[in-house]
Protein backbone atom coordinates (compact mmCIF):
# COMPACT_ATOMS: atom_id res chain seq x y z
CA UNK A 1 0.00 0.00 0.00
CA UNK A 2 2.81 2.48 0.55
CA UNK A 3 6.29 3.29 -0.76
CA UNK A 4 9.32 4.28 1.60
CA UNK A 5 12.25 5.84 -0.09
CA UNK A 6 16.01 6.74 1.06
CA UNK A 7 15.15 8.58 4.32
CA UNK A 8 12.06 6.96 5.31
CA UNK A 9 9.70 9.26 4.24
CA UNK A 10 6.16 8.40 2.62
CA UNK A 11 6.31 9.17 -1.15
CA UNK A 12 2.61 10.38 -1.55
CA UNK A 13 2.94 10.90 -4.90
CA UNK A 14 3.52 7.54 -5.81
CA UNK A 15 0.63 6.77 -2.79
CA UNK A 16 -1.92 8.93 -4.19
CA UNK A 17 -1.25 7.26 -8.02
CA UNK A 18 -1.72 3.99 -6.76
CA UNK A 19 -5.25 4.76 -5.36
CA UNK A 20 -6.09 7.06 -8.44
CA UNK A 21 -7.47 4.60 -10.46
CA UNK A 22 -9.58 3.68 -8.19
CA UNK A 23 -11.35 6.92 -8.06
CA UNK A 24 -11.77 7.10 -11.84
CA UNK A 25 -13.85 3.36 -11.05
CA UNK A 26 -15.48 4.70 -8.79
CA UNK A 27 -16.71 7.90 -10.74
CA UNK A 28 -18.01 5.02 -13.65
CA UNK A 29 -20.40 3.27 -10.66
CA UNK A 30 -23.77 4.30 -9.56
CA UNK A 31 -21.93 5.33 -5.84
CA UNK A 32 -19.21 7.16 -7.42
CA UNK A 33 -19.59 9.79 -4.74
CA UNK A 34 -19.14 7.44 -2.12
CA UNK A 35 -16.56 5.14 -3.31
CA UNK A 36 -14.26 8.09 -3.95
CA UNK A 37 -14.80 8.92 0.06
CA UNK A 38 -14.14 5.70 0.43
CA UNK A 39 -11.22 5.52 -1.53
CA UNK A 40 -9.50 8.31 0.31
CA UNK A 41 -10.61 7.21 3.94
CA UNK A 42 -8.21 4.54 2.88
CA UNK A 43 -5.31 6.05 1.39
CA UNK A 44 -5.98 8.60 4.69
CA UNK A 45 -5.89 5.88 6.63
CA UNK A 46 -2.59 3.99 4.96
CA UNK A 47 -0.83 7.46 5.68
CA UNK A 48 -1.34 7.66 9.19
CA UNK A 49 -0.28 3.99 9.50
CA UNK A 50 2.74 4.42 7.33
CA UNK A 51 3.89 7.51 9.86
CA UNK A 52 3.47 5.48 12.74
CA UNK A 53 5.53 2.66 11.29
CA UNK A 54 8.45 4.84 11.07
CA UNK A 55 7.81 6.50 14.11
CA UNK A 56 7.79 2.71 15.67
CA UNK A 57 10.82 1.64 13.85
CA UNK A 58 12.37 5.01 14.85
CA UNK A 59 11.88 4.28 18.50
CA UNK A 60 13.03 0.51 18.07
CA UNK A 61 16.19 1.79 16.99
CA UNK A 62 16.27 4.08 19.88
CA UNK A 63 15.76 1.82 22.14
CA UNK A 64 18.12 -1.01 21.40
CA UNK A 65 21.37 0.85 22.29
CA UNK A 66 19.70 2.33 25.59
CA UNK A 67 18.86 -1.57 26.03
CA UNK A 68 22.28 -2.87 25.25
CA UNK A 69 23.86 0.11 27.76
CA UNK A 70 21.58 -0.90 30.61
CA UNK A 71 22.11 -4.71 30.62
CA UNK A 72 25.94 -3.66 30.36
CA UNK A 73 25.92 -1.70 33.37
CA UNK A 74 23.32 -3.74 34.91
CA UNK A 75 26.03 -7.25 34.38
CA UNK A 76 28.82 -5.25 35.92
CA UNK A 77 26.96 -4.37 38.84
CA UNK A 78 25.99 -8.12 39.29
CA UNK A 79 29.44 -9.43 38.93
CA UNK A 80 31.13 -7.14 41.11
CA UNK A 81 28.31 -7.92 43.87
CA UNK A 82 29.08 -11.83 43.34
CA UNK A 83 33.03 -11.59 43.65
CA UNK A 84 32.00 -9.20 47.04
CA UNK A 85 29.75 -11.72 47.92
CA UNK A 86 32.38 -14.34 47.65
CA UNK A 87 34.87 -12.34 49.99
CA UNK A 88 32.84 -12.09 52.45
CA UNK A 89 32.05 -15.43 52.02
CA UNK A 90 36.05 -16.32 52.42
CA UNK A 91 36.52 -13.99 55.45
CA UNK A 92 33.41 -15.75 57.66
CA UNK A 93 34.80 -18.57 56.87
CA UNK A 94 38.17 -17.93 57.87
CA UNK A 95 36.85 -16.51 60.79
CA UNK A 96 34.71 -19.53 61.90
CA UNK A 97 37.96 -21.43 61.71
CA UNK A 98 39.77 -19.60 63.29
CA UNK A 99 37.36 -19.25 66.16
CA UNK A 100 37.28 -23.08 66.13
CA UNK A 101 41.29 -23.31 66.09
CA UNK A 102 41.66 -20.87 69.26
CA UNK A 103 39.28 -22.61 71.04
CA UNK A 104 40.66 -26.38 70.41
CA UNK A 105 44.12 -24.92 71.26
CA UNK A 106 42.69 -23.05 74.36
CA UNK A 107 40.89 -26.11 75.93
CA UNK A 108 43.98 -28.09 76.38
CA UNK A 109 45.48 -25.30 78.65
CA UNK A 110 45.75 -26.00 82.17
CA UNK A 111 47.63 -24.14 84.75
CA UNK A 112 47.76 -25.01 88.01
CA UNK A 113 49.30 -23.34 90.92
CA UNK A 114 50.25 -25.19 94.04
CA UNK A 115 52.07 -23.96 97.12
CA UNK A 116 52.80 -26.40 100.29
CA UNK A 117 51.04 -26.36 103.28
CA UNK A 118 54.51 -25.55 105.52
CA UNK A 119 54.23 -22.37 104.99
CA UNK A 120 54.47 -19.08 102.20
CA UNK A 121 56.27 -19.66 98.97
CA UNK A 122 60.14 -19.87 99.19
CA UNK A 123 62.44 -18.20 96.69
CA UNK A 124 64.74 -19.67 94.75
CA UNK A 125 68.14 -20.67 95.46
CA UNK A 126 71.05 -17.85 93.99
CA UNK A 127 72.98 -19.66 91.63
CA UNK A 128 76.47 -18.11 91.47
CA UNK A 129 78.39 -19.07 88.12
CA UNK A 130 81.34 -21.68 88.42
CA UNK A 131 83.45 -19.68 86.31
CA UNK A 132 83.64 -16.61 88.85
CA UNK A 133 86.75 -16.37 91.41
CA UNK A 134 85.76 -14.98 93.75
CA UNK A 135 86.02 -14.97 98.14
CA UNK A 136 82.44 -14.56 99.21
CA UNK A 137 82.63 -13.32 103.47
CA UNK A 138 80.68 -16.00 105.98
CA UNK A 139 77.83 -13.99 107.22
CA UNK A 140 75.56 -14.74 104.56
CA UNK A 141 72.34 -13.13 104.64
CA UNK A 142 68.86 -14.26 105.32
CA UNK A 143 66.46 -14.64 102.16
CA UNK A 144 63.12 -12.80 102.97
CA UNK A 145 60.07 -14.83 102.35
CA UNK A 146 57.93 -14.04 99.69
CA UNK A 147 54.08 -12.67 100.53
CA UNK A 148 51.21 -15.03 100.42
CA UNK A 149 49.79 -13.82 96.74
CA UNK A 150 46.19 -12.53 97.48
CA UNK A 151 43.02 -15.11 95.78
CA UNK A 152 41.74 -14.53 92.38
CA UNK A 153 39.03 -11.92 92.11
CA UNK A 154 35.66 -13.88 91.56
CA UNK A 155 34.72 -12.09 88.02
CA UNK A 156 37.49 -13.24 86.44
CA UNK A 157 37.55 -15.94 84.06
CA UNK A 158 39.40 -19.45 85.54
CA UNK A 159 42.20 -18.81 82.67
CA UNK A 160 42.50 -14.91 83.48
CA UNK A 161 42.90 -16.16 87.55
CA UNK A 162 45.17 -18.61 86.77
CA UNK A 163 47.47 -16.24 83.73
CA UNK A 164 46.99 -13.37 86.79
CA UNK A 165 48.55 -15.95 89.64
CA UNK A 166 52.09 -16.98 87.17
CA UNK A 167 52.30 -13.19 86.70
CA UNK A 168 52.21 -12.42 90.49
CA UNK A 169 54.60 -15.17 91.30
CA UNK A 170 57.30 -14.59 88.58
CA UNK A 171 57.00 -11.05 90.22
CA UNK A 172 57.55 -12.15 93.40
CA UNK A 173 61.04 -14.34 92.28
CA UNK A 174 62.27 -11.44 90.01
CA UNK A 175 62.03 -9.01 93.19
CA UNK A 176 63.39 -11.89 95.94
CA UNK A 177 66.51 -12.08 93.26
CA UNK A 178 66.95 -8.14 93.32
CA UNK A 179 66.39 -8.28 97.01
CA UNK A 180 69.14 -11.28 97.03
CA UNK A 181 71.94 -8.69 95.02
CA UNK A 182 71.48 -5.67 96.84
CA UNK A 183 71.33 -7.46 100.26
CA UNK A 184 75.04 -6.34 102.97
CA UNK A 185 77.89 -8.77 102.51
CA UNK A 186 78.04 -8.63 98.73
CA UNK A 187 80.35 -11.23 96.95
CA UNK A 188 83.58 -9.88 96.57
CA UNK A 189 85.39 -10.18 93.51
CA UNK A 190 89.21 -10.06 93.43
CA UNK A 191 90.42 -7.50 90.82
CA UNK A 192 93.70 -8.57 88.80
CA UNK A 193 96.21 -6.77 91.43
CA UNK A 194 98.93 -8.58 93.31
CA UNK A 195 98.12 -10.14 95.50
CA UNK A 196 99.19 -9.73 98.89
CA UNK A 197 101.30 -11.68 101.73
CA UNK A 198 99.09 -13.49 103.64
CA UNK A 199 95.67 -12.38 101.72
CA UNK A 200 92.98 -15.40 100.80
CA UNK A 201 93.06 -17.35 97.04
CA UNK A 202 90.62 -16.80 94.76
CA UNK A 203 88.69 -19.96 94.49
CA UNK A 204 86.30 -21.49 91.98
CA UNK A 205 82.38 -21.79 93.65
CA UNK A 206 80.92 -24.68 92.81
CA UNK A 207 77.31 -24.33 92.17
CA UNK A 208 74.93 -24.96 95.15
CA UNK A 209 73.28 -28.28 96.24
CA UNK A 210 69.49 -28.75 97.23
CA UNK A 211 70.37 -25.77 100.54
CA UNK A 212 69.74 -22.29 98.94
CA UNK A 213 72.07 -20.89 101.68
CA UNK A 214 75.77 -20.02 99.57
CA UNK A 215 78.62 -21.97 100.49
CA UNK A 216 81.43 -20.20 102.74
CA UNK A 217 84.78 -19.09 101.39
CA UNK A 218 87.44 -21.58 101.53
CA UNK A 219 89.98 -19.53 104.04
CA UNK A 220 93.56 -20.85 102.90
CA UNK A 221 97.17 -19.90 101.76
CA UNK A 222 97.30 -19.32 98.35
CA UNK A 223 98.26 -22.47 96.38
CA UNK A 224 101.16 -21.89 93.52
CA UNK A 225 98.33 -23.14 91.01
CA UNK A 226 96.08 -20.40 92.17
CA UNK A 227 98.70 -17.51 92.24
CA UNK A 228 99.99 -17.88 89.05
CA UNK A 229 96.36 -17.69 87.90
CA UNK A 230 95.49 -14.91 89.45
CA UNK A 231 98.53 -13.64 87.63
CA UNK A 232 98.31 -14.63 84.34
CA UNK A 233 94.44 -12.23 84.18
CA UNK A 234 96.40 -8.85 84.78
CA UNK A 235 95.96 -6.99 82.09
CA UNK A 236 98.41 -5.69 79.40
CA UNK A 237 99.77 -2.00 80.37
CA UNK A 238 100.46 -2.53 83.81
CA UNK A 239 103.68 -2.12 85.09
CA UNK A 240 104.64 -5.66 85.97
CA UNK A 241 102.58 -6.90 82.96
CA UNK A 242 106.59 -7.75 81.03
CA UNK A 243 107.16 -10.04 84.25
CA UNK A 244 103.88 -12.00 84.07
CA UNK A 245 102.87 -11.56 80.43
CA UNK A 246 101.40 -15.29 79.29
CA UNK A 247 102.05 -15.61 75.65
CA UNK A 248 99.02 -17.33 73.91
CA UNK A 249 99.33 -21.29 73.73
CA UNK A 250 97.51 -20.99 70.24
CA UNK A 251 97.27 -18.76 66.68
CA UNK A 252 94.23 -18.42 63.92
CA UNK A 253 97.41 -17.20 61.48
CA UNK A 254 98.55 -19.55 58.86
CA UNK A 255 101.71 -19.92 57.47
CA UNK A 256 102.94 -21.61 54.29
CA UNK A 257 106.53 -23.66 52.83
CA UNK A 258 108.48 -22.14 49.92
CA UNK A 259 111.05 -23.75 48.26
CA UNK A 260 114.33 -22.80 48.81
CA UNK A 261 117.56 -22.92 46.42
CA UNK A 262 119.60 -25.95 47.27
CA UNK A 263 119.69 -27.45 50.69
CA UNK A 264 119.94 -25.93 54.26
CA UNK A 265 122.71 -26.29 56.38
CA UNK A 266 123.30 -29.73 57.73
CA UNK A 267 124.54 -28.54 61.15
CA UNK A 268 121.38 -28.54 63.55
CA UNK A 269 119.97 -24.79 63.37
CA UNK A 270 119.69 -25.30 67.47
CA UNK A 271 123.31 -25.74 67.35
CA UNK A 272 124.00 -23.15 64.85
CA UNK A 273 126.27 -19.75 65.90
CA UNK A 274 124.49 -17.72 62.63
CA UNK A 275 121.25 -18.99 63.34
CA UNK A 276 120.53 -19.22 67.02
CA UNK A 277 121.57 -15.96 68.24
CA UNK A 278 121.57 -17.10 71.92
CA UNK A 279 124.63 -18.84 71.55
CA UNK A 280 126.61 -15.59 70.79
CA UNK A 281 125.28 -14.41 74.38
CA UNK A 282 124.41 -10.66 73.67
CA UNK A 283 126.06 -8.09 76.17
CA UNK A 284 125.04 -4.81 77.60
CA UNK A 285 126.84 -1.87 76.07
CA UNK A 286 126.98 1.42 76.95
CA UNK A 287 126.05 3.55 73.99
CA UNK A 288 123.92 6.62 73.02
CA UNK A 289 120.25 5.34 73.23
CA UNK A 290 119.40 7.01 69.80
CA UNK A 291 119.68 6.67 65.90
CA UNK A 292 122.80 8.00 64.15
CA UNK A 293 124.05 8.94 61.32
CA UNK A 294 126.64 6.58 59.71
CA UNK A 295 128.97 7.76 56.53
CA UNK A 296 127.97 6.48 53.38
CA UNK A 297 124.55 5.02 54.46
CA UNK A 298 121.28 4.21 52.81
CA UNK A 299 122.65 3.89 49.54
CA UNK A 300 120.52 0.38 49.22
CA UNK A 301 116.81 1.62 49.05
CA UNK A 302 115.39 -2.02 48.92
CA UNK A 303 117.32 -2.59 52.41
CA UNK A 304 114.64 -3.69 55.21
CA UNK A 305 113.11 -0.47 56.74
CA UNK A 306 112.85 -1.50 60.85
CA UNK A 307 111.12 2.06 60.87
CA UNK A 308 107.76 0.26 59.45
CA UNK A 309 106.96 -1.76 62.23
CA UNK A 310 108.95 -0.59 65.26
CA UNK A 311 109.78 3.21 66.92
CA UNK A 312 112.84 4.03 68.14
CA UNK A 313 112.50 3.37 71.64
CA UNK A 314 115.26 2.39 72.93
CA UNK A 315 116.06 0.72 76.15
CA UNK A 316 118.91 -1.38 75.75
CA UNK A 317 122.19 -1.56 73.11
CA UNK A 318 123.90 -4.57 72.76
CA UNK A 319 127.09 -6.54 71.41
CA UNK A 320 128.01 -10.34 70.59
CA UNK A 321 130.19 -12.84 70.63
CA UNK A 322 132.48 -14.08 68.03
CA UNK A 323 131.94 -17.32 67.09
CA UNK A 324 134.29 -20.09 66.68
CA UNK A 325 133.35 -22.55 63.93
CA UNK A 326 136.18 -25.14 64.95
CA UNK A 327 134.72 -25.55 67.99
CA UNK A 328 131.13 -24.81 66.98
CA UNK A 329 130.99 -22.42 70.11
CA UNK A 330 131.26 -18.53 71.01
CA UNK A 331 134.72 -16.86 71.46
CA UNK A 332 135.55 -13.68 72.28
CA UNK A 333 133.31 -10.44 72.73
CA UNK A 334 133.40 -8.33 69.75
CA UNK A 335 134.18 -4.85 70.37
CA UNK A 336 133.33 -3.00 66.91
CA UNK A 337 131.87 0.07 67.40
CA UNK A 338 129.71 -0.86 63.95
CA UNK A 339 128.29 -4.21 65.68
CA UNK A 340 125.84 -2.68 67.75
CA UNK A 341 122.04 -4.64 68.72
CA UNK A 342 119.23 -2.46 69.89
CA UNK A 343 116.42 -3.40 72.48
CA UNK A 344 113.93 -2.00 71.62
CA UNK A 345 110.35 -1.06 74.18
CA UNK A 346 107.54 -3.24 73.45
CA UNK A 347 104.04 -3.78 74.78
CA UNK A 348 103.65 -6.88 76.19
CA UNK A 349 101.41 -8.60 73.78
CA UNK A 350 101.61 -7.01 70.85
CA UNK A 351 101.67 -8.51 67.49
CA UNK A 352 105.20 -8.54 65.82
CA UNK A 353 105.82 -8.20 61.72
CA UNK A 354 108.71 -8.42 60.01
CA UNK A 355 110.58 -5.19 58.77
CA UNK A 356 108.87 -4.26 55.51
CA UNK A 357 110.91 -4.68 52.00
CA UNK A 358 110.20 -3.51 48.20
CA UNK A 359 111.19 -6.41 46.32
CA UNK A 360 109.45 -9.97 47.59
CA UNK A 361 111.00 -13.24 46.86
CA UNK A 362 108.36 -16.05 45.84
CA UNK A 363 105.10 -15.78 44.43
CA UNK A 364 104.60 -11.67 44.54
CA UNK A 365 103.61 -11.90 48.55
CA UNK A 366 106.74 -13.72 49.96
CA UNK A 367 109.33 -11.51 51.39
CA UNK A 368 111.57 -13.69 53.15
CA UNK A 369 112.21 -17.07 54.43
CA UNK A 370 112.61 -18.66 58.10
CA UNK A 371 115.84 -19.85 59.18
CA UNK A 372 115.70 -20.74 62.91
CA UNK A 373 112.50 -20.30 65.11
CA UNK A 374 112.10 -21.40 68.71
CA UNK A 375 109.35 -19.83 71.80
CA UNK A 376 111.55 -17.08 72.34
CA UNK A 377 113.45 -16.36 69.01
CA UNK A 378 113.80 -16.28 65.22
CA UNK A 379 116.04 -15.53 62.32
CA UNK A 380 114.80 -15.10 58.96
CA UNK A 381 116.61 -14.09 55.68
CA UNK A 382 115.43 -11.90 53.01
CA UNK A 383 116.14 -14.42 50.40
CA UNK A 384 115.09 -17.93 49.58
CA UNK A 385 118.16 -19.47 50.66
CA UNK A 386 119.43 -21.72 53.72
CA UNK A 387 121.83 -19.14 55.10
CA UNK A 388 123.16 -15.98 56.12
CA UNK A 389 125.43 -15.72 53.44
CA UNK A 390 123.40 -14.25 51.32
CA UNK A 391 121.02 -10.92 51.64
CA UNK A 392 119.99 -9.17 54.65
CA UNK A 393 118.84 -11.16 57.79
CA UNK A 394 117.18 -10.24 61.39
CA UNK A 395 117.52 -11.68 64.44
CA UNK A 396 114.72 -11.22 66.93
CA UNK A 397 115.39 -12.09 70.84
CA UNK A 398 112.69 -11.73 72.99
CA UNK A 399 109.83 -12.48 70.34
CA UNK A 400 106.97 -15.14 71.87
CA UNK A 401 107.16 -16.95 68.18
CA UNK A 402 103.79 -17.76 67.45
CA UNK A 403 102.85 -21.28 67.46
CA UNK A 404 101.68 -22.21 64.11
CA UNK A 405 104.43 -21.00 62.69
CA UNK A 406 106.90 -22.57 64.77
CA UNK A 407 104.93 -26.13 64.34
CA UNK A 408 105.45 -25.43 60.94
CA UNK A 409 109.31 -24.88 60.57
CA UNK A 410 109.58 -27.71 63.25
CA UNK A 411 107.86 -29.59 60.61
CA UNK A 412 109.80 -28.71 57.75
CA UNK A 413 112.20 -30.85 55.82
CA UNK A 414 114.90 -30.90 52.98
CA UNK A 415 114.40 -27.42 50.50
CA UNK A 416 111.00 -25.72 51.80
CA UNK A 417 111.09 -23.93 54.55
CA UNK A 418 108.40 -21.29 56.20
CA UNK A 419 107.84 -18.21 54.17
CA UNK A 420 107.01 -14.53 55.90
CA UNK A 421 104.48 -11.99 54.31
CA UNK A 422 104.47 -8.78 55.20
CA UNK A 423 100.49 -8.65 56.66
CA UNK A 424 100.89 -11.50 59.39
CA UNK A 425 102.79 -11.37 62.50
CA UNK A 426 105.13 -13.93 63.52
CA UNK A 427 104.52 -13.63 66.94
CA UNK A 428 103.85 -11.58 69.69
CA UNK A 429 106.53 -8.78 71.79
CA UNK A 430 107.16 -9.35 75.50
CA UNK A 431 108.30 -5.76 76.97
CA UNK A 432 111.46 -5.44 75.41
CA UNK A 433 112.83 -7.33 71.71
CA UNK A 434 116.61 -7.52 70.96
CA UNK A 435 116.69 -6.68 67.02
CA UNK A 436 120.17 -7.48 65.15
CA UNK A 437 120.45 -7.13 61.56
CA UNK A 438 122.82 -8.13 59.01
CA UNK A 439 124.03 -8.13 55.65
CA UNK A 440 125.58 -11.11 53.88
CA UNK A 441 126.55 -12.36 57.48
CA UNK A 442 128.11 -9.22 58.45
CA UNK A 443 126.60 -7.76 61.87
CA UNK A 444 125.48 -3.58 61.18
CA UNK A 445 124.63 -1.13 63.43
CA UNK A 446 120.72 -0.94 63.92
CA UNK A 447 120.72 2.35 64.82
CA UNK A 448 121.89 3.53 61.59
CA UNK A 449 118.85 6.56 60.78
CA UNK A 450 119.79 6.05 56.87
CA UNK A 451 119.73 2.60 56.61
CA UNK A 452 116.73 1.04 58.60
CA UNK A 453 115.15 4.12 59.40
CA UNK A 454 114.30 6.55 57.15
Amino acid sequence: MTTKVKNGTLDRAATYNQFRPSWGMAEEGKNGAVEQATIYNQYRTSETMTKDDMETQAFGNDSGIGGCVLWFVWGVSLSLMTVMSFGLLILVVASIALNLYLGWELSGIEVSVSRSEAGPLQAAPAVIPTTMLAAIPTNTPEIPPVAALPPAEPSRSPLEAQLATISAIATEIALTQLDIQSAPGPVAVITPTPLPTGAPAAVAINPPDSQPTVPEAISAAPTPAAASAAVARVPVGSVDEAQTFAPPATSSNRYSLIPINGERDSRPAAEHGDLNLKLREPQPIQRELALVDIKDAGIDSNAPKLSDVFEPKFVKLYTIHDWDWGCNCKGQLIQDEQVVLVGIDTTPGEPVFIPTKEQDIFGGKFYAVVLYASEDSLTFVYEREGAVATGYSVHYLGLHTDPNLLVLYRDSKGSELPGLTLDTPVGVAGDELIVAIRDRGTFLDARSRKDWWD
